[in-house]
Parts: C-alpha cells; structure tokens; sequence
C-alpha cells in the first residue's frame, strides 16, 4: 500500500517537476530574446547616430568618411555577440563580420536610417547572436532536470520505515487533537451549565428562573394549563448570619436547596433569586396539589435541624412562602412575580413561617 502510494507520488511529482523544469528556462529564454532584440535595437540607432555626424562633418573628403565609418564599425565589432556590422550609403559600404554565414534562426537582425538634412543617404544594420543565452539557457535547463529527478529518487527511495513512523505520527497527533477537542467540548458544555447556576447553591439562577417562567406562561397561552409560582424567603437570616457568621450562613442556604431538590418533581424548577430568596416553578399543578407542595416545603425547612438556631425567634429557621396561579390572560412574568411577592410580604407581616396565596381581592393565608 505505501509503495503503491510512493510510486504514485513519484510520477507525480516527477511529472510536475519536468514541467518546472521547462517552464522555467524557456521563459528566461523569452526574455533574453527580448532583451537582446531591444539592446540590438538600441545599438543600430546609436550607430546611426555616429555615422549622421561623421558624415555630416566630412561631407566634402569621401576618402576620410570611409576610413572614419571603417574605425566606427571596427569598434563596435568588438561588442559581445554581434557578428555582423554593416553601413551602406549611396557612395560607400562600410562592413565587419566574424562569420560570412547569413543569419541563423538565433540571430536577431536590426537596422536603423541614418538621415542626413531630411534625407536617407543610407542605413546601419546589425546582426547579433543568441547562442550565449541558449548554452545558459540549456545549462539551467539540465540543472533543474537533474535536480526535479534527484529529488524524487529521493522520495521513491525513502524507506517505507519513514513513512511508517510518519504515519504514526500523525495518527497519534490526530487522536490528541480529538482527545482535545472531546476536552473543550467537554469543558464549554460545564461553562453554558455553569452560567445557568447560582455558584452558591447549586440551583438555577434568577435570569434562568424567569427565563423558564415565560417558556411557561407562553405555552399555557397556546395550549392551556396552568402554572404555580412560589416565592420563598428564610425567616430572620439577617439575624442567623450576624449571630454566626457568613460561612454558617451560606452553609444554611446550601441546605435549603438541598431540601427544595428533594420535596419537587424532576419537572419542577427551584432557583435562587437573591440573598436568602428563592423561586420555585411548578407546572401543570391544581390548586389543592400546589397549595400542598408549597406548605410541604414549608413544613420541611421548619422542621430540619438547622445548627445554633436557639437564639432566633421561635427557636428554629423557619420561611414565609407566597404563592400566586397564573391560568392564562395577559399577564407579563414581571407581574406574575409582583404577586407572588405580595403574597410572601403578607406572610411575612402576618406572623412568618407561612404559606400566602395571592387573590386580586384578598389574600388567603394558610393556617
């Protein structure tokens, strides 16, 4: 299988690599042609330009000009890959060549008017090789084969051992990346729980609390039912915390959680508003089943044995619970939560200790 798969990779990358190999080269190739075209080019014209003013300055001496245009191509001769110089006017021709051959496919031929008071007595041309570039050319050429086949012998031979290993490797760092990714899942899963939480207790927070109030006020809208709201505050846990201090305190509250979890349905929600008050939201309760979860939970806090409880009034911690129904209408969670309130501010000026369910004409406080 992994020869399989080195010989694959050979082929292609040898394939790539020629290609490379080519591409490379001929377009330096291109541009060396260019190059040389237009410095050919440059070169006619500057000779052009020798060959105006030497005839210009001695129109009047033939014998002078030619041995002047003589010394001119002579000159420029000696320039690298010109092979061929030549300047004709109607009277003379001046020439140098280091071959009489006629120029081949890789010579580049350029000529340029000399003009003399507006008019052409004769021309520059020049003809200039390429072959300097195309034996560059061909060397780099043969040093970007041999390096793009050097290579990839290299691949193809390299041990299956390494590959092996390689593979290992990756398949190792490919697990540790899951097992991270399994961890941060893991780990952004107990953030989300942790934001819904109170740190303290344990129980949902208040912004959960009436979060799941309007999921279920909304749902009774379209569907029916009703929904009971309980508020419930410790009795004298101002005094309890000043007797015995914050830890004893929040020691307290920690155990009324733990007795609202126990005395609920797995349905039901019990939360932390603030301080030492609580939300609990019973759904899909009659009256009479709600009235007796509500003084159940009473009852079960009063009767616990909560520590250094002798000196609070009453001898015991005890909490208020008011209580409010909400059946449909177009009541707002706000409003249904200032009821429930009401009702625990009357349980509370009533005597404490107590369960109050709020009605629009009158509370009604249960013995």
């Amino acid at each position: 299988m992994l020869r399989a798969f080195s010989t694959r990779m050979f082929v292609l990358a040898l394939a790539t690599g020629i290609l490379i190999s080519l591409s490379t080269p001929l377009t330096y190739l291109c541009l060396a042609w260019k190059t040389r075209q237009a410095e050919t080019a440059a070169l006619t014209h500057q000779i052009a330009r020798e060959a105006q003013e030497i005839i210009i300055s001695n129109s009047d001496n033939l014998e002078y000009t030619v041995l002047q245009l003589n010394n001119l191509v002579a000159r420029y001769q000696q320039k690298p890959d010109i092979k061929h110089i030549r300047i004709t006017t109607h009277r003379i021709t001046s020439e140098a060549a280091l071959t009489t051959t006629p120029p081949s496919l890789f010579d580049t031929v350029q000529r340029a008017d000399i003009n003399v008071r507006g008019t052409t007595p004769g021309y520059v041309e020049i003809t200039a090789t390429l072959a300097s570039t195309i034996m560059s050319t061909t060397l780099l050429l043969g040093i970007f084969l041999g390096l793009a086949l050097l290579t990839n012998m290299l691949l193809y031979c390299l041990p299956v051992s390494i590959v092996d290993e390689n593979s290992t490797i990756l398949r190792n760092m490919s697990d540790k990346l899951k097992r991270t990714a399994d961890e941060l899942s893991h780990v952004k899963s107990i953030l989300e729980q942790t934001a819904l939480l109170d740190c303290k207790t344990g129980l949902y927070n208040a912004s959960q609390c009436i979060k799941r109030l309007d999921e279920e006020m909304n749902r009774i809208l379209r569907y029916g039912g009703a929904v009971t709201l309980l508020i419930l505050d410790i009795d004298h846990f101002r005094i309890y915390n000043d007797l015995h201090g914050h830890i004893q305190g929040d020691e307290a509250l920690v155990t009324l959680a733990m007795l609202l979890k126990t005395q609920i349905r797995s349905n039901d929600l019990a939360g932390r508003f603030d301080g030492e008050k609580f939300f609990v939201v019973l759904p899909d309760l009659e009256k009479n089943q709600a009235v007796t979860t509500a003084d159940r939970l009473r009852a079960s806090i009063a009767i616990h044995p909560f520590p250094n409880v002798e000196q609070l009034p009453g001898g015991k911690l005890t909490a208020s619970i008011g209580m409010s129904i909400y059946a449909g209408g177009s009541l707002t969670s706000q409003q249904f939560i200032e009821q429930a309130d009401q009702a625990l501010a009357q349980a509370k000026n009533s005597g404490r200790n107590k369960v109050v369910i709020y009605q629009a004409s009158a509370m009604t406080t249960l013995p």
